[in-house]
């Protein structure tokens, strides 16, 4: 670990600083279900509101900062009050779906409202690592209908090991959105999947999300989550992730594979998935793939979303190019379970990137670009993002952790 241990506490007890002092920017207090919460906005820009409240982001800054327990609580709180009960082909809603967005926005003639697949299991997970973390067992007991329904909703989507997206289940062709995991952006080589569809990240966090609504069983009344066998249903759906989604000649994972057949690609996906999954999972060779195959998409700030040289890859491009700040983090903690040390190192490569431009959104660099002095990088998107101010405190809690 390049600069020591003691020297990369110290730049992280600084950066978690900063970001503590800025959050409270982002800072809303709404009802839901009748109770009082304390959320968090995705982003601002220039001071003014840019993104609103969002599943995804709150859930993956509280697993990126699970001993905060208020901002976690509050973030399972919002889930939970916002799951779906219905069917609703112009949201996107499901029973026990995740919200995508609280806001209605409008996109292809349908509202982006429950365009993600992916909020459901991060729910799951986030309530299972969090009362492990912390022994809090008894909070879960609030929020136990919305983890049974959460459950079913994942149950429901995993047919044959895989998790299969797919707006018919919802009574629509289409979604608003042309991804419906965290890069929702644009697919390589789609317009949109030829559903149904099964993301390669989503196919782990389903398998961490079946793991957790197996322990959750245990502290909850039962009845509360269904017991059909959800440890071998993950342990299936761990081995269908190799099975199917691997490219045996890329010796990679894919992206996403549809009925239009496999998304090969180098991606970010496949160190992102690592966090979600447990050692077992992976053998020393797949590791050792992996681990290959993302050295396209190492620069001096992190990994970027997507390798040069691939089709629709634009450096500047919100997910098939960029380096996002919050990903390192994952990266950094998913590759250190796996004792990747290599690739450990290359997402803690974000601090220079955060001491340089602050907490924004995204990272914009290209090879071969160069400033008298330095590496040329760029902030985007939101110059303050509520995942990016989880950085500082995911990683301190790696670096103490050894």
């Amino acid at each position: 670990m390049s600069g020591g241990v003691e020297g990369i506490r110290a730049r992280l007890e600084r950066l978690d600083a900063a970001a503590r002092a800025v959050r409270r920017r982002l800072e809303v207090r709404i009802r839901i279900e009748g109770r009082e919460l304390t959320l968090y906005r995705a982003g601002s820009r220039e001071g003014r509101d840019w993104f609103g409240l969002f599943g995804r982001d709150l859930l993956i800054t509280a697993l990126l900062n699970l001993r905060d327990g208020a901002l976690v609580r509050d973030a399972l709180r919002f889930v939970d009050g916002t799951l779906g009960v219905r069917f609703d082909p112009r949201t996107g809603e499901e029973p026990g779906r995740g919200l995508h967005e609280f806001d209605d926005v409008e996109m292809r003639g349908a509202s982006t409202r429950y365009n993600a697949c992916d909020v459901s299991p991060l729910f799951l997970v986030t309530a299972a690592r969090y009362a492990a973390a912390t022994d809090d067992t008894a909070f879960l007991a609030e929020i136990s209908d919305g983890l049974g329904a959460a459950a079913d909703y994942v149950l429901r989507h995993v047919e044959g090991g895989l998790f299969r997206e797919d707006p018919a289940i919802c009574g629509a062709s289409r979604y608003a959105l042309r991804a419906t995991y965290w890069k929702d952006s644009h697919l390589p080589g789609r317009e949109d999947p030829a559903y149904p569809v099964t993301y390669t990240l989503v196919q782990a966090q389903a398998v961490a999300a079946l793991r957790a609504a197996a322990e959750i069983s245990e502290l909850l009344p039962e009845g509360t989550i269904p017991k059909p066998p959800l440890i071998d249903r993950a342990g299936r759906a761990a081995r269908r992730l190799l099975e199917d989604l691997w490219d045996p000649a890329l010796d990679y994972p894919v992206v996403a594979v549809d009925r239009r057949g496999a998304m090969v690609a180098r991606s970010s996906d496949a160190l992102h998935m690592l966090f979600y999954l447990e050692p077992d999972d992976l053998d020393e060779d797949r590791l050792a793939a992996i681990a290959r195959g993302a050295e396209v998409l190492a620069t001096p700030f992190g990994y970027r979303t997507y390798a040069r040289g691939q089709d629709d890859y634009d450096p500047h491009a919100y997910h098939l190019g960029a380096i996002w700040p919050f990903e390192q983090a994952i990266i950094a903690v998913g590759a250190a379970s796996h004792g990747l040390t290599s690739v450990r190192d290359v997402a803690l490569r974000v601090i220079d990137g955060l001491e340089r431009l602050g907490f924004h959104e995204l990272f914009y660099w290209d090879e071969g670009s160069e400033l008298e002095g330095g590496t040329a990088v760029e902030g985007q998107g939101c110059d303050l993002q509520l995942w990016s101010l989880a950085v500082p405190e995911a990683l301190l809690s790696l670096v103490g952790s050894g």
